[in-house]
């Protein structure tokens, strides 16, 4: 009887030993599930610049090694070698619309930029594909796409760490800059703005006030489609409850374009008025200056 006791008792044992086991394991695994999810900390920070140009948005993603007392082009980077721009994943740049860098068009979506470093000109080329761990291998060469060779620039101070971003930022062009050590190279990018904001206009426009007056003021300010601009601002008025004093000087700005002197006039006059009531002193100055001009 004892014995029989004796073998429950180890069957038992063996079996809470199992299912003890089977629970620690559950945790261990339950723990390196969790943990994989966790992103590892990079000795390359990441960096993400998003930037709107005229009216194409830029994004820009990429890691950024340091030098670490390290001899960076010419040693780190060879010369007149394909280089990832970066470390880690791809360095990628994003257009949500096209654009021209140097003599190349170049379509909207998202590419990686690869450069080939020499002593005094660097290679600029985008790589249809985004996804590599540093440069795909090998590398298709219809997928890659050479854009334009620009000179080196040496710089005075050092850049500890490498640095992309998009600078000297007009309405129509953009420099894409890259730095690293005593290097520093510019990318011209040209933008199709007028067309992307033709674009916007079409496809991204909510039928709302806001930004029925964006795609007038922009008519205007360019002097074309004056029309649809008379047409869009007309539509703010007749929108809005009670038009204020911009909405007025703006209307008279589009009817003196379109050859409405005397409408014009009435619509500044009308401003001048709301302004001063409201002791808008740029209105105030602005319409005294545009009805001086018109009654010349």
């Amino acid at each position: 009887m004892k014995s029989h006791k004796r073998y429950h008792l180890h069957t038992y044992l063996i079996s809470m030993n199992l299912k003890t086991l089977s629970f620690c394991l559950l945790l261990i695994t339950s723990f390196f599930d969790a943990h994989a999810q966790v992103e590892y900390l990079r000795l390359s920070p990441a960096q993400k610049i998003s930037q709107r140009v005229g009216a194409t948005d830029v994004t820009i993603e990429f890691s950024r090694p340091l030098m670490k007392d390290r001899k960076i082009f010419g040693g780190l980077v060879p010369y007149d070698k394909l280089w990832r721009t970066g470390a880690n994943e791809n360095t990628t740049i994003a257009f949500d619309h096209r654009v021209k860098i140097g003599d190349t068009e170049v379509s909207e979506g998202k590419y990686a930029l690869i450069t080939k470093p020499s002593i005094d000109h660097w290679e600029i080329y985008f790589y249809m594909d985004t996804d590599n761990m540093g440069l795909p291998n090998p590398i298709d060469s219809t997928k890659l796409i050479y854009l334009t060779k620009v000179d080196v620039q040496l710089l005075e101070n050092i850049e500890e760490v490498l640095v992309i971003n998009i600078y000297d930022i007009t309405e129509i062009s953009a420099s894409l800059g890259i730095s690293w050590d005593h290097t520093h190279v510019d990318i011209p990018i040209s933008f199709y703005t007028q067309e992307a904001m033709e674009k916007k206009i079409n496809q991204e426009f909510k039928q709302n006030i806001m930004d029925y007056s964006i795609a007038s003021a922009y008519y205007s300010q360019r002097g074309i489609h004056l029309e649809k601009a008379k047409e869009l601002i007309e539509l703010v008025m007749e929108l809005k409850e009670s038009p204020n004093a911009w909405d007025y000087n703006a209307y008279g700005l589009i009817l003196e374009q379109v050859g409405k002197k005397e409408e014009a006039i009435k619509s500044y006059k009308l401003s001048l008025q709301m302004a001063k009531e409201t002791s808008n002193a740029y209105l105030i100055s602005e319409n005294e200056r545009l009805l001086k001009e018109i009654l010349k």
